[in-house]
C-alpha cells in the first residue's frame, strides 16, 4: 500500500529501475500537486536557524554562489548562528540563480511519506533535495547524478534534457569528478526532453546524464535520490576480518621478480575467497542488508505525555522468594517487601519498565494513594531509576 503511488506507477518504475531507463509518470491526479508550493518554501526558507552552508547552497549559470557572498551572522536578524541573509539571497534569485536545499526529508510528512514509499519501492536508501529556479536561467549543465533520482515535480513548469550517455556505475569519488566542458562532451545526443508539470514525476537511473530549464520562474522540484547496497559497500562492512587475517597484515618478503607478485597475489585471491565462502559471515551480511534503508522517525510527545514518566528497575537490584516473603536484595543490603506492595512489586520486576498509568491500570482496584507511595518508596532505595 502506497500513500502517492499507484499500482501501475510502482511496476514502471520497478520496470524502468531494472532496465535502468529514464521514465516520464505524467500527474493524473491532484495527490503529489500539493507538496510543496512557492508559498510552502517560502514559510520553510523562513525558519531561519535550521539553515547552514550545508544545506543551503544557491547556483546560477552554472556555477555555485559562495555562502559567504549571501549569508549573514544573523545579528540583525535574531538567528543564534551564522545563516542565510533573506535580503541577499533574494537579491542573487532576482537575478536568477537557483536555490538547492539538501536533506529535507523531515522538514515535511509528504516528502517523509513520499521518502518512505520509495524505499519500499526499490529496497534502497532515501534522501531528497529540494531546487527552485527562475525562468531561462540553468542551474547546472549537462551532468549525472551517482544514485537513481525519482524528481517530482511541485509548482511551476521545467523541461528536462536527457542525453544518450549513461555512464558505467557511477560513484562518489574523485575519479568519476569532471568539469564542465568534460561532461557537456560525454553526455551526447539529447535523446528526450521531457516537459515536466506540478505532479509529474521523471525517473533518471544512475549515471544518465541529464539537465534542466525553468520554463517560468519559481519552478520547484524535489530529487528524491536513491542508494543501493554494492559489492564494496560489503567489504567495507568485513573490513574487521581482514585486519585479523595474519596474512593479510603481515610484512610481505622481498619481491624481486614477477612470479613472487603473482605467489603472494594468490595467497591474497586465497584468504578472501576463504572469507567470503565463510558461512559465518552470511547472518551480519544480511543483517546489513536488512537494515540498509532508513528508518524515518518522528517524535510522538502526544503518547509521551499521556503514558506520564516512566521508571527502569535497576539492574543491580535482585528480587528473591524467600518463604512467603519477598526479599529485594542489592549488592549491601537486604529488604523485606511490605504486603501490600508484594504484587506491584513482582509485576515492577516483571516488566522492568514502570509507569504510574501502567501500575493504574493493571491494578484498578488499588488506591492512587498506594500506588503513589510504592512508587516514592522505590525511588527512594533507587530500585526505579
Amino acid at each position: 500500500m502506497s500513500n502517492f503511488f499507484t499500482d501501475k506507477e510502482i511496476n514502471l518504475l520497478k520496470k524502468a529501475k531494472e532496465n535502468k531507463n529514464h521514465i516520464h509518470i505524467k500527474n493524473n491526479s491532484n495527490r503529489n500537486r500539493n507538496v510543496m508550493s512557492v508559498k510552502d518554501l517560502n514559510n520553510l526558507i523562513s525558519m531561519h536557524n535550521i539553515w547552514d552552508q550545508n544545506n543551503f547552497n544557491m547556483v546560477i549559470d552554472k556555477k555555485p554562489i559562495n555562502f559567504n557572498k549571501f549569508s549573514t551572522k544573523g545579528d540583525e536578524y535574531g538567528f543564534s548562528r551564522t545563516g542565510p541573509d533573506p535580503k541577499k539571497v533574494q537579491y542573487y534569485i532576482k537575478k536568477g540563480a537557483s536555490l538547492v536545499l539538501n536533506d529535507i526529508i523531515y522538514y515535511s510528512k509528504d516528502i517523509k511519506n513520499i521518502a518512505y514509499d520509495l524505499q519500499k519501492i526499490t529496497s534502497g536508501k532515501c534522501q531528497a533535495n529540494l531546487y527552485f529556479s527562475m525562468e531561462n536561467r540553468q542551474a547546472f549543465g549537462p551532468h549525472f547524478d551517482t544514485h537513481d533520482v525519482f524528481a517530482l515535480h511541485c509548482d511551476g513548469e521545467k523541461t528536462w534534457n536527457v542525453y544518450e550517455t549513461l555512464a558505467d556505475n557511477p560513484i562518489n569519488h574523485p575519479i568519476f569528478k569532471s568539469n564542465l566542458e568534460e561532461r557537456t562532451k560525454a553526455a551526447g545526443k539529447i535523446i528526450d526532453q521531457v516537459y515536466m508539470k506540478p505532479g509529474d514525476i521523471l525517473y533518471l537511473p544512475r549515471g544518465k546524464y541529464h539537465d534542466a530549464l525553468a520554463s517560468e520562474s519559481g519552478a520547484i522540484h524535489i530529487a528524491f535520490g536513491i542508494v543501493y547496497v554494492k559489492p564494496i559497500d560489503i567489504i567495507q562492512l568485513v573490513w574487521d576480518e581482514l585486519i585479523i587475517n595474519p596474512f593479510l597484515r603481515s610484512d610481505l618478503r622481498e619481491i624481486k621478480e614477477k612470479k613472487d607478485l603473482i605467489e603472494i597475489n594468490n595467497k591474497i585471491s586465497e584468504e578472501l575467497e576463504n572469507l567470503f565462502k565463510s558461512e559465518r559471515l552470511l547472518n551480519p551480511i544480511m543483517e546489513f542488508l536488512k537494515n540498509w534503508s532508513y528508518k524515518f522517525e518522528e517524535y510522538n510527545l502526544m503518547d509521551v505525555v499521556k503514558d506520564g514518566v516512566n521508571f527502569e528497575v535497576s539492574n543491580v537490584v535482585t528480587l528473591r522468594r524467600e518463604n512467603n516473603n519477598l526479599i529485594l536484595k542489592g549488592s549491601k543490603n537486604s529488604v523485606k517487601v511490605p504486603d501490600e506492595y508484594k504484587a506491584l512489586t513482582e509485576f515492577s520486576f516483571e516488566k522492568k519498565l514502570i509507569s504510574t498509568k501502567m501500575l493504574k491500570e493493571h491494578f484498578p482496584n488499588l488506591p492512587q494513594s498506594t500506588i503513589l507511595k510504592f512508587i516514592e518508596s522505590m525511588k527512594e532505595m533507587r530500585i526505579f531509576i
